[in-house]
């Protein structure tokens, strides 16, 4: 220890006595601090003045006249960037002038407002919505930082039109319409007895349907009898026609009731088939009620929604039942109804679809309050095919009915012969047997169908009462006169809500007040390792055979290295105060505790000169190149700009690992508030490093001191090279 101190007591002799090595010594005390100042004051508050950032607007905007009134919006976001300071907007006439400008490198960026823009904000008064746009150019090859900032600016331009757009179309619907509670109450009351009224007939004629197939399904049930009992009779048919020749007549007469039921039956599917138009109507209807009711009230329009997806349901278990029917007739009468069931099939895949779409829309609406207008489009659009499918339905229906009775003739008719046939022919009993076999299985087949049709109109009445409890529920609901009271009568109001319906309120966690501070610890953590550079580039590491001499004693390895290094230290000190005290008293930077800054301050000059030294003393010039190298790594890697994780995979992975990371961070936490115990880890994750500097310089030392002195000899040699 006492060789070690004599070591220091030396350096420092030699430095008091020397007037040039003193001035020497404060010049590489001051040298890494003005490092940092100039760099922290460079980038002191940078985007606060963005507005020598020059950016040319060109408007040839023609504006266009709505009625009495002319509008000009190209003009109106000219007039607002005049008053806007956050570029340096330049206005020019032409458009060649402001590209030739971008490209000169004159200005960084252009924005032009081409004629027809006003022309296509409007067009939404015609129909056609044409969407307007606004050109922009960018130089990115004048700077890398200012086309970012550049683009900020352009979408603040596209922000203000879209604002000042809704807020203007909102406020000019509101005051049209312009109507008061009690008027829209009225309204209401009459709207919902409509819809009752339609609904209360609707039910009434499924209960005359289901009353009719009642009549059948009775009928169905004599004539099934009545075949039953002739099979059984058939073995004395011949004297039960001798006898009576009314059985045939009676028998001729349950035939001609079975066809005309028959018919009924198609002439029901087909009834049924249309009111299936009708509840597509009403999703259509439904759907734009809820998309109309989406910006005032989003979560009704997502309750409206899910409701529709109850009639798809509908829709789908008539079209099904109804296919069950077809098919049944299909293997009856031996009709090909396959093109009409098909057309079923689709309809019902698409009403799925529907579904599938709704559902989402309406969890869309209930998780972010409003659903993208590609999303509604799609969904309307899913609603028009389903309509136009379900239309086509009844002429592809009326084409199979044509098919179906002209079966149900032909089995009849050959039922008729038959019944004429018992009149005159007295054997062949066998094939008298099979047609009523037939016309048993025939029966049997009908009763399953009108069973069928009178269970889907009884679901179907069932689903008309929740629907009129559900509207008279809606009716009492007063939450449209509410909105009508407290909106429609300030319409301004109403439009600066439509317009921004949301407001973001930023609250700092450990705030910073300028990006210079934010900066700080960056450039400062910078300037300590240059410090150590610095001071490996001017100063001995080794000590000379004159200084041994001096000592006048037997020195070995390690207390040349830790006489030595305490110079290094000092210096190293002396440098971070300096960097520390100015950054804080000088420059005025934002420090939320002094102390916590001067100990990172201090730790990071000790780790960072102990690292250096270390690599300096075991490999020589190689040393002081892998300082630099490790300086320019650390530069790119440590997250001292940009965060670590927007940095390539080869930067993550190394940042764990280097020193810059937690002297950063330390400093930062010094600057803009401490979390818990944050600062204290940082700084011994920093400490950490110590064991590896010594390492370095005492134990890879002993084997590479040959070498190096081989390598420095050579060096020498070359008289090109310190």
């Amino acid at each position: 220890m006492k060789n070690i101190f004599s070591i220091f007591n030396n350096d420092i002799k030699k430095i008091a006595t020397n007037i040039i090595a003193f001035i020497i010594i404060i010049g590489l005390t001051i040298l890494p601090a003005l490092y940092a100042w100039f760099n922290i004051a460079a980038n002191w508050d940078p985007y606060s003045n963005t507005g020598g950032l020059s950016v040319a607007v060109c408007n040839l905007d023609e504006g266009y006249d709505v009625k009495t009134i002319s509008i000009n919006c190209g003009g109106e976001i000219v007039t607002n960037l005049k008053q806007n300071t956050q570029m340096g907007w330049t206005f020019v006439d032409a458009e060649d002038e402001a590209l030739s400008g971008v490209a000169n490198g004159k200005y960084y960026a252009a924005v032009v407002i081409p004629s027809d823009f006003t022309e296509k904000l409007c067009s939404i008064i015609t129909g056609e919505l044409n969407q307007s746009e606004i050109k922009y150019y960018v130089n990115e090859k004048k700077n890398a930082i200012a086309p970012k900032i550049t683009d900020k600016g352009v979408q603040t331009i596209q922000q203000e039109v879209d604002a000042s757009f809704v807020s203007t179309i909102t406020k000019t619907i509101a005051t049209t319409l312009n109507i008061t509670t009690d008027e829209v109450a009225d309204k209401k009351t009459e709207v919902f007895d409509n819809i009752n009224s339609s609904l209360s007939e609707v039910q009434q004629s499924i209960e005359t349907f289901k009353s009719t197939i009642t009549v059948l399904n009775s009928t169905l049930d004599t004539i099934e009898n009545l075949v039953k009992t002739n099979q059984a009779i058939l073995p004395d048919v011949d004297n039960l026609l001798a006898q009576s020749g009314t059985i045939t007549t009676s028998t001729k007469d349950a035939i001609e009731t079975t066809r005309n039921s028959s018919k009924q039956l198609t002439d029901t599917v087909g009834n049924i088939l249309a009111s299936t138009q009708s509840l597509e109507s009403d999703i259509s209807s439904q759907v734009n009620d809820a998309f109309s009711t989406l910006s005032s009230d989003a979560g009704a329009a997502a309750n409206k929604l899910q409701g529709v997806t109850s009639i798809n349901k509908k829709i789908i278990d008539i079209n099904s039942k109804i296919i069950s029917i077809l098919e049944n007739l299909s293997n009856t009468f031996g009709v090909d109804n396959s093109k009409l069931i098909d057309l079923l099939e689709n309809a019902n895949s698409k009403q799925r679809q529907s579904i599938e779409k709704i559902d989402a829309a309406a969890n869309t609406i209930k998780t972010n309050g409003s659903l993208p207008l590609e999303q509604q489009q799609e969904i309307t659009g899913l609603i028009n095919e389903s309509n136009s499918q379900i239309e086509s339905l009844q002429p592809a229906f009326t084409s199979a009915k044509s098919a179906i009775d002209a079966a149900v003739d032909s089995v009849y008719s050959t039922l008729e012969k038959a019944s004429g046939l018992m009149k005159t022919i007295d054997g062949d009993l066998p094939s008298v047997n099979n047609t009523l076999e037939s016309a048993c299985t025939t029966l049997s087949s009908m009763k399953t169908s009108f069973n069928n049709i009178s269970d889907l109109l009884y679901n179907a009445s069932v689903d008309i009462d929740v629907t009129k409890n559900k509207i008279k529920k809606l009716s009492e609901n007063a939450t449209i006169e509410n909105f009508v009271d407290t909106i429609l009568k300030d319409p301004d109001r109403l439009g600066e809500f439509v317009a921004s319906p949301v407001t973001i309120n930023t609250e700092s966690m450990y705030p910073v007040k300028n990006y210079g501070s934010s900066m700080t610890p960056f450039y400062s953590t910078l300037a300590f390792w240059v410090g150590g550079i610095v001071l490996v580039a001017v100063l001995k590491v080794d000590l000379s055979k004159k200084d041994l001499r001096r000592l006048n004693r037997k020195v070995n390895s390690t207390q040349q290295f830790f006489g030595r290094y305490l110079l290094f230290m000092l210096l190293g000190l002396v440098q971070a105060t300096i960097i520390a005290l100015g950054d804080i008293f000088f420059l005025q930077i934002q420090c939320d505790n002094i102390l916590l800054f001067l100990i990172a301050s201090w730790v990071s000059s000790l780790v960072y000169t102990l690292l250096i030294y270390s690599l300096t003393i075991t490999f020589s010039v190689i040393g002081k190149a892998l300082a630099v190298i490790l300086l320019v790594i650390q530069i790119a890697g440590s997250g001292g700009t940009f965060p670590v994780e927007v940095l390539p995979p080869f930067f993550q992975g190394l940042y764990p690992f280097m020193p810059f990371k937690y002297g950063i961070n330390a400093l930062r936490e010094a600057v803009a508030g401490p979390y818990q115990n944050d600062f204290w880890y940082d700084i011994l994750y920093l400490l950490a490093f110590i064991p590896v500097a010594l390492l370095l310089g005492l134990l890879l030392r002993k084997p590479c001191i040959r070498i190096i002195a081989f390598f420095n000899k050579r060096v020498e040699e070359s008289d090109l090279m310190v």
